[in-house]
C-alpha cells in the first residue's frame, strides 16, 4: 500500500489514497489500520492517518488520530492531504476538502520544493454545541473539570481551553490532560489547549489532544485558543502560537483560518503487520 507522510509544525501524519487499501489483504477497518501505522514501534508512526478519495469531481477525506478513534477535523491533516494532491498533480489551489462535517478550503500560498505553506479554513467557532457539551448553560462561558476552569468551544472537533497562570510544566499538563480528555463530561472526548497568555498578538499554547496525547501543535486547537481569546475581548483578528521554534497564525476572515507551513517527509510502500 503506497503512503505518503507529512509534518505541520511536527504534528505528522499518514496520507493514504483510499484506491491503495485493496492491497492489503485481512479486512481491517479504516481505524484499526490508523492505529496500526500510526504506531511509532511497529508501523511508520504519526499522530494520525488520513484517508482520502476522488468522488463527482470533489474530494473526500476521514482523519483518525492514533489510537483509531475518528477526528472529525484537522486543520494539519488537512494541509497535508493537500500538499500531497498537489505534488501528485491531481488538484490545483484552490482546494476544496469534504469532510463528513462540511467542506474546507486550503489556499496555496507558497512552495519550494517539499515545503508548503497553506491558508487552512477551520471555520467558525460553536459555542454552543451541546452534542460535545451538554453540560452548557446559558449565559455561561467557563466551567470546571477536575478542579481546572475551561472555556469549551468546537470548531469541528471539540475543545477544552485552560488557561494558565504559572509558566507551563509539560509533564504536569500532560497528566492534567490525559484527565480531562477522557473525563465522563465530555461524551465525546475533548481536545484540551494550556494556554500561557503574553499580548494581544501573541500566546504560547501546550496541545493534549483526543486519541494522541500530547502534540507538538495542533491546527484546530490554534483556532480553538484564537477563538475562545477574541470572544473575551482580549485579540483581534490574529494570533501567533508558539510551539516550538515555529509559530501558527490564526486569522479571522469570515472564519478562522490558519497560516500553514507543511512538509512532504517521504513516500513508501506499507505492507502491513502480520500475527
Amino acid at each position: 500500500m503506497i503512503f505518503y507522510k507529512t509534518s505541520s509544525f511536527g504534528n505528522d501524519f499518514i496520507e493514504i489514497d483510499s484506491s491503495e487499501l485493496a492491497s492489503l489483504q485481512g479486512g481491517r477497518s479504516l481505524g484499526d489500520l490508523a492505529r496500526e501505522i500510526c504506531d511509532r514501534q511497529r508501523g511508520v508512526g504519526a499522530d494520525g492517518a488520513v484517508f482520502y478519495r476522488f468522488e463527482k469531481r470533489r474530494f473526500f477525506f476521514e482523519i483518525f488520530n492514533r489510537d483509531g478513534s475518528t477526528a472529525e477535523l484537522s486543520g494539519n491533516g488537512m494541509a497535508g492531504l493537500a500538499a500531497v494532491l498537489l505534488h501528485r498533480r491531481l488538484a490545483a489551489s484552490p482546494l476544496l476538502l469534504q469532510a463528513a462535517i462540511g467542506t474546507r478550503r486550503v489556499d496555496l500560498l507558497a512552495r519550494r520544493g517539499p515545503v508548503f505553506q497553506f491558508d487552512v479554513e477551520i471555520g467558525r467557532p460553536d459555542f454552543s454545541n451541546r452534542k460535545s457539551f451538554p453540560f452548557l448553560k446559558h449565559g455561561q462561558e467557563r466551567f470546571t473539570c477536575e478542579g481546572l476552569e475551561f472555556y469549551p468551544v468546537s470548531v469541528g472537533n471539540p475543545h477544552a481551553v485552560v488557561f494558565c497562570r504559572e509558566r507551563l510544566d509539560h509533564a504536569r499538563l500532560a497528566v492534567l490532560g490525559k484527565k480531562l480528555e477522557s473525563h465522563p463530561m465530555f461524551p465525546a472526548r475533548v481536545n484540551v489547549e494550556f494556554v500561557q497568555f503574553t499580548d494581544a498578538e501573541n500566546c504560547r499554547v501546550f496541545f493534549y489532544e483526543r486519541g494522541v496525547g500530547p502534540t507538538l501543535a495542533s491546527s484546530t486547537g490554534s483556532a480553538a485558543v484564537f477563538a475562545v481569546l477574541r470572544r473575551l475581548g482580549k485579540v483581534k483578528d490574529r494570533l501567533a502560537i508558539e510551539c516550538g521554534t515555529e509559530k501558527i497564525v490564526a486569522s479571522w476572515k469570515r472564519g478562522i483560518f490558519i497560516h500553514n507551513l507543511t512538509r512532504l517527509i517521504c513516500r513508501g510502500n506499507y505492507f502491513g503487520q502480520s500475527g
